[in-house]
């Protein structure tokens, strides 16, 4: 990565180097992990380096004694014993800001606890956002700014078009992808990561029993994942297009999760009504462009075909989204869907004890025809509890369709 590009998580991460003895950041691979924290550490040790994991894997309470604070512990996964010696030197009481820990996720699968439960908070990173590489990341999350309808969205003079947005998600919220100009360019560097998943990260997760030990059925799974992403989609059209079985697929879908490449948004419901609603998970890739590349398809394939526009589209917003509520004091995603049909919301966000909705259009104009589930979900669960409503489009302009409920450009998101 050429330059470092301010993090909405940067914020949250100094505060709470300042009240807790150190975080825990975990990951996909790529997302900046190490660069981030490296920003502010004292020391480093280096766990991918010959040296330093051997000194750990060695005398792990030894190998953290002694150095400067705050010690950043890069790649942790590769000696998790280097955890337990952690824990140990946080019992021992020393003061706040001592520790940041990163690494992929990956080792969730292996590991039967966390032994940092209650020593060290926990920070997820995702991709760059929007806001990030066009705006201005020291902002407060969205939903923390959300009584304020003037710094809510702040939509820029001359948005991007249709083909400017999906060459802007194509091009991936990876930080080195991110920042090669030609989107053709990032997809190769895109490809080249669904390789490196399908072959080092397999076989990182390939325990005795697993059944990750095919790179190639791997990625026909990840790419008929990709092609449903932004679904509420039974598994079983899935793994039955990747021609494997139920078995394999759910190892893989486990191996996927587990390394922050997808994320299932849970259902909505409320106890009361719960019978009315789909209980599915709403399935997505968490950055459009490792999608694309997984799927291999292009900006124009994307364009001209309205089906996979729109699960790009969608799928582009839910990464802007996902990094606000994980932001903010608090915020959590799912999606609705009847069990009819007859409703769905793409999104909705559970925050202090509202909900939000969101819907994501490829289109332009969008109107009252395409808030109507918006609408309908405001008026289920009464205007008090109902936060507000958005439908996001790819137009250039912001305007109020209904009550609570209004148009917004996606780059309103960049504000």
């Amino acid at each position: 990565m050429a330059t470092y590009i301010n993090r909405i998580a940067d914020h949250t991460l100094a505060t709470d180097m300042t009240a807790f003895a150190g975080v825990l950041i975990t990951g996909p691979r790529g997302v900046g992990k190490s660069r981030m924290a490296g920003r502010i550490a004292a020391s480093t040790l280096q766990l991918d380096a010959n040296d330093d994991r051997s000194l750990v894997l060695a005398d792990p309470d030894g190998a953290i004694s002694g150095r400067a604070h705050p010690l950043l512990i890069d790649e942790w996964q590769l000696a998790p014993d280097v955890l337990r010696a952690v824990k140990r030197s946080v019992d021992q009481g020393d003061g706040p800001g001592r520790f940041i820990v990163t690494g992929s996720a990956r080792n969730d699968l292996l590991q039967d606890l966390w032994p940092t439960t209650g020593r060290l908070i926990r920070h997820r990173l995702w991709g760059l956002t929007g806001r990030e590489l066009y705006g201005t990341a020291a902002a407060p999350s969205l939903f923390d700014r959300w009584n304020d309808p003037d710094q809510r969205f702040v939509v820029p003079e001359s948005p991007p078009t249709l083909r400017d947005y999906i060459r802007i998600a194509l091009r991936s919220g990876f930080p080195d992808a991110a920042q090669l100009n030609d989107v053709k360019v990032a997809q190769r560097w895109l490809r080249s990561y669904v390789d490196e998943v399908a072959t080092s990260d397999l076989r990182t997760l390939s325990a005795p029993g697993t059944r990750l030990k095919d790179p190639a059925r791997f990625k026909s799974y990840l790419e008929a994942y990709s092609l449903n992403t932004a679904g509420v989609t039974p598994h079983s059209t899935i793994y039955e297009r990747a021609a494997i079985n139920k078995a394999t697929a759910n190892a893989y879908l486990a191996a996927l999760v587990s390394l922050g490449v997808v994320q299932e948004l849970p259902a909505w419901g409320t106890n009361r009504q719960r019978r009315l609603f789909v209980e599915r998970a709403k399935r997505y890739v968490v950055d459009a462009g490792i999608a694309a590349a997984a799927a291999g398809v292009t900006v124009d394939d994307v364009y001209a075909e309205d089906d996979l526009r729109g699960r790009i589209i969608d799928t582009f917003v839910a990464a802007q989204l996902r990094v606000e509520a994980e932001a903010s004091e608090g915020a959590r995603l799912l999606h609705l869907r009847t069990r009819n049909g007859e409703h769905e919301v793409d999104i909705v966000a559970e925050y202090r004890r509202k909900l939000y909705g969101f819907e994501i259009k490829a289109g332009n104009n969008p109107d009252r025809t395409d808030a109507r589930h918006l609408i309908w979900f405001r008026d289920e669960i009464g205007a008090e509890r109902f936060g507000g409503g958005v439908v996001f489009h790819t137009g250039p302009h912001r305007y109020e369709i209904d009550e609570q409920i209004e148009a917004v450009p996606i780059a309103g998101l960049w504000g």
